[in-house]
């Protein structure tokens, strides 16, 4: 068992030693993993509630490269469920919630919808009903990455109805699967777009969560893609798989963890990146 005095004397010595402190913080991340409970007593005596921030990120990072075995296993799977990679993004967030607590503000959400959507609707009054509820009824806006790693994060898009637009999208397609709609996201140069389609309607209906959930149709489609310097195309819609979309939500957080300077953080998020490539 690893003494608690040499415990305190790493943390007195990464204070008083600041161009020493990642490897004192290497040595301390270890004793984290092979002692947490002597850890944990070490740090309750001598800190009470008052934690250095320093100490809260070594712990939250250590329990985030937890998660890389099960990002691992995701993108080893041939084709894996897209809230299963949703709910691992939510977790590498915030790795203390659990899979019961993240699923659970899901089905909250789902059971609202179901007081005004019913299953024997048609598509376009389903998907009609999905966007008035998102973004004029409960008032769901979209955020710039800049605005931090909630707004990619499952649960607390939920809590604050504040997502990014591509997670926005995801959750949008989540809820549409749930009333039997068939829902893909596909990039139309740069911008996502979502097709949802039924086993009743040949036409496809497609969304814009840009424009607040309106339906967009083929002309417009073909206006977009002609600003944008291509052509509208059944080539263009290519879904993106589940894969590729926690791929770039992976992107997303190396992004926004990059520009809050959480070096460990990103260091993690990169290694989950790194599962992402390696089942290319």
């Amino acid at each position: 068992m690893i003494n608690r005095n040499k415990i305190k004397a790493l943390i007195d010595l990464i204070d008083k030693e600041p161009e020493l402190k990642p490897q004192l913080q290497a040595s301390l991340a270890r004793i984290i993993r092979e002692e947490p409970l002597q850890f944990k007593n070490v740090i309750e005596e001598n800190f009470g509630t008052n934690v250095p921030e320093y100490i809260k990120e070594m712990v939250i990072n250590i329990k985030r490269d937890e998660l890389l075995p099960a990002f691992g296993h995701y993108f080893n799977l041939k084709n894996p469920s897209l809230l299963n990679g949703f709910v691992l993004i939510a977790k590498l967030v915030n790795p203390y919630l659990s899979q019961k607590q993240i699923l659970s503000k899901l089905e909250i959400l789902q059971k609202q919808l179901a007081c005004h959507i019913d299953r024997s609707f048609d598509i376009y009054h389903k998907t009609q009903l999905l966007s008035d509820l998102f973004f004029v009824e409960w008032d769901y806006r979209l955020e710039s990455l800049n605005a931090g790693a909630k707004t990619v994060s499952l649960p607390d898009i939920i809590s604050s109805r504040r997502a990014s637009s591509f997670a926005m999208a995801v959750l949008y397609c989540c809820c549409a699967e749930y009333f039997d709609i068939k829902a893909d996201m596909f990039d139309a140069g740069g911008k996502v777009m979502i097709r949802l389609r039924d086993k009743y309607s040949y036409e496809p209906v497609y969304v814009d969560v840009f424009a607040g959930g309106r339906f967009v149709g083929e002309d417009e489609c073909n206006i977009y893609a002609a600003a944008h310097g291509f052509k509208w195309s059944g080539i263009m819609i290519v879904p993106l798989n589940s894969k590729q979309i926690i791929k770039r939500f992976l992107g997303n957080l190396i992004y926004i963890y990059s520009k809050s300077s959480a070096g460990g953080t990103v260091d993690t998020v990169r290694k989950c990146f790194a599962c992402a490539l390696k089942s290319v």
